[in-house]
């Protein structure tokens, strides 16, 4: 009998425990039920809407030759947006990407920097920034869109906004995430693959094979976060096609509205070193980084007031 109160204590004790794991083991399960949430993605464009983008590029390149360092820095800063002619029955969106102001720098080493803003007009605009100003407030592509992402046709827009159709549906021209046509988990992986052109010479291109591999990381209400990493399929022996092809092969992390349909925002890195990049025996790093993120229209109405 003196037995029966540590008895009674262990089966109390026992009993807790049980508690406490069934109530954990719920929790669990609530949990990997919210990750295993499945969304679909996919655009949601709307007729004649137009949708505002804040761009900024900065670039650092380190050239180093034989018994000589040089440093090259620039930056890039464009408002933009994208208008929507049309969308069908079936979701596909016409739209013309277009620039509305951009303001650039560049400085070697201790030179005097290069400056230039849009909205001065072609009064003072440097000779090196004249094809820069001439694109800017023109539509110069067409591209029709599916709701995944996926670049359907492409056309070039003339300086009089006529449609010109000897353009080809060059796939670098999508600026969009390509999704797939499934609902996605957290954790869950897809992939697009297509080809870019490396200039050789004046007349002589090259085709390079590229793969952007995407993962959705994780879900916050009506944003998604997604990781990007791209990669080039294509071994490069030659140092110039190899500084081109660099350039593509941003990483980063985009925010998508999978309830608007639309892209928050996008942050991408890129980091190369290309031995020869810059002639023989040379060697250029190159880090680049890339925001973008919509904007409001009020808002940019309203800063630009």
């Amino acid at each position: 009998m003196d037995d029966v109160p540590p008895l009674r204590a262990r089966f109390r004790r026992g009993l807790w425990l049980a508690v406490c794991l069934a109530s954990l083991g719920l929790i669990v399960r609530e949990l990997a039920a919210a990750e295993g949430e499945a969304v679909r993605l996919a655009y949601q464009f709307q007729p004649s809407e137009a949708l505002h983008f804040e761009y900024k590029q900065n670039m650092t390149m380190d050239f180093r030759l034989p018994n000589l360092k040089r440093k090259l820095v620039s930056q890039t800063i464009a408002n933009k947006h994208l208008r929507v002619i049309s969308v069908d029955a079936d979701g596909n969106a016409l739209v013309e990407p277009i620039i509305d102001r951009t303001r650039m720098t560049s400085q070697q080493d201790d030179d005097a920097e290069s400056k230039f803003d849009s909205a001065d007009g072609p009064d003072g605009c440097p000779a090196e920034y004249r094809p820069v100003l001439a694109t800017v407030g023109k539509p110069l592509v067409r591209i029709k869109f599916a709701p995944n992402g996926s670049l359907l046709v492409a056309d070039s827009v003339t300086g009089d906004g006529k449609v010109s159709k000897d353009f080809k549906d060059d796939p670098t021209l999508n600026f969009l995430i390509v999704f797939p046509d499934h609902p996605v988990r957290v954790g869950d992986t897809w992939k697009d693959e297509f080809e870019a052109i490396a200039n050789l010479d004046k007349t002589l291109k090259q085709g390079v094979k590229l793969r952007r591999k995407y993962r959705l990381l994780k879900l916050d209400g009506a944003q998604a976060e997604i990781e990007l990493q791209t990669s080039c399929l294509t071994p490069l022996r030659d140092p110039l096609i190899e500084m081109q092809i660099t350039a593509r092969l941003l990483s980063g992390k985009i925010i998508f509205d999978h309830q608007r349909g639309q892209i928050v925002s996008r942050e991408m890195r890129m980091e190369s070193q290309v031995l020869n990049g810059n002639g023989p025996n040379t060697l250029v790093n190159t880090v680049m980084t890339q925001s973008e993120r919509l904007v409001p229209n009020s808002k940019l109405a309203n800063r630009e007031k």
